[in-house]
C-alpha cells in the first residue's frame, strides 16, 4: 500500500477450491473461525488487523485485509479437499455439536490429529459439509530450507502422508456402516479431491446454493497482476438504485409541492386585490347616492 493509513480488503479469486496459508511479514495468520450463522468462516472486520483472512468456500475466494508497511505472502498448500452430503438436517447437524463434534468424530476415524482438519462450508442440501484434511506438521514443512533435496524428500513425504489418509478416507466412505457412523448421518454422496466416491445422479455438488444469510454487502477489491479494481456486488447495486429512486421522488415531490404553493399564492393575491376593488367600488356607489359625490365613475382608482 502507498497510503500511511487505513487498511483494505483485498479479494482473489480462484478456479477451483484451494487449501492456501495467508502470511503477514512472514507470521502465519490463522483463517477466520466457523461461523454457525454463516455457515462459513467468520466475515473479516479489520480488527484483528494485517493479514486477517477467510475462504469462501461457495466462491473459490480468499479475502484478507492489508495494512501499511505490512507485507502479505499468499503460500498454496497440500491437502485433501473433500465434501460429503448427508441425510440430515441443519439443526440436526448443530444439536449433535456441529464442526467441532465432525471434526472429532472424522479425525478419530482416520487416525489423525484434529488440528489436521478443518470445516470450510456447510449449507443445505440435505446437508452437505465441505471439510480439508492437512498432512501433519513437521519441522521440515514448517520452516524454510534452502536445500534442494531436503524440499524434496518433504514433498515426498507429504504427498505419501496424504495419500495413506485419502485411501482410508475412501474406504471408509464406501462402507455404508462405517462411513454413517463417522459422519453421524448416512452418507448420499461424497467426493474427495473432486473425485467421486458415492454418486447421487441427482446431485450437483458444483452447484453450491448461496447462503441465506449475508455473505457481504459491501464493495469488494479484487487484485489482478498488481492491480486493484474496486467492484459492486448486486445487493449493493440494487440499494444504490433504490436510494437513487427515492432521491428522484423527493425532488419531484419537493418541485411539485414548490408549484402548487406558488400557484395557490398568486391566487390568494389575486383574490385578495379584486375583493379590495370590489369593496371600494361598493363604497364609491354609496357615497353617489348620498349626493357626497358626483356621477362620474372616473373616481374609482384602479390599482
Amino acid at each position: 500500500m502507498r497510503s500511511t493509513e487505513g487498511k483494505i480488503k483485498l479479494t482473489i479469486q480462484y478456479w477451483n477450491s484451494m487449501s492456501i496459508r495467508v502470511y503477514a511479514d512472514e507470521k502465519l495468520i490463522d483463517q477466520n473461525s466457523f461461523d454457525k450463522e454463516l455457515g462459513a468462516q467468520a466475515l473479516i472486520n479489520g480488527y484483528k488487523g494485517c493479514g486477517e483472512n477467510r475462504w469462501n468456500a461457495l466462491k473459490n475466494q480468499l479475502e484478507f485485509i492489508m495494512t501499511p508497511f505490512c507485507t502479505i505472502r499468499v503460500d498454496p498448500y497440500e491437502a485433501i479437499q473433500s465434501n460429503v452430503r448427508m441425510s440430515w438436517t441443519m439443526d440436526e447437524f448443530f444439536e449433535k455439536g456441529g464442526p467441532t463434534s465432525f471434526i472429532d468424530r472424522v479425525s478419530a476415524a482416520l487416525g489423525i490429529h484434529a488440528s489436521q482438519m478443518k470445516v470450510v462450508a456447510v449449507y443445505e442440501g440435505s446437508l452437505v459439509v465441505d471439510y480439508e484434511i492437512a498432512p501433519e506438521e513437521t519441522e521440515d514443512s514448517s520452516t524454510t530450507t534452502s536445500s534442494s533435496s531436503s524440499s524434496s524428500s518433504t514433498s515426498v513425504s507429504v504427498a505419501a502422508q496424504l495419500r495413506a489418509i485419502e485411501t482410508k478416507l475412501n474406504e471408509i466412505i464406501q462402507d455404508e456402516s462405517s462411513s454413517a457412523e463417522m459422519f453421524g448421518a448416512p452418507v448420499l454422496s461424497a467426493s474427495t479431491n473432486d473425485a467421486a466416491i458415492i454418486e447421487d445422479p441427482t446431485y450437483n455438488p458444483i452447484s453450491k446454493p448461496t447462503p441465506t444469510t449475508r455473505i457481504d454487502d459491501s464493495e469488494d477489491e479484487t487484485t489482478e497482476e498488481g492491480e486493484v479494481t474496486i467492484t459492486v456486488n448486486e445487493t449493493a447495486r440494487n440499494s444504490m438504485i433504490g436510494v437513487f429512486v427515492v432521491i428522484v421522488l423527493i425532488v419531484a415531490c419537493c418541485f411539485g409541492l414548490g408549484t402548487l404553493l406558488v400557484c395557490a399564492l398568486s391566487v390568494s393575491s389575486a383574490s385578495t386585490h379584486v375583493y379590495q376593488i370590489q369593496k371600494k367600488h361598493a363604497a364609491n356607489l354609496e357615497a353617489k347616492r348620498q349626493g357626497l359625490q358626483n356621477a362620474s365613475n372616473s373616481v374609482i382608482e384602479v390599482d
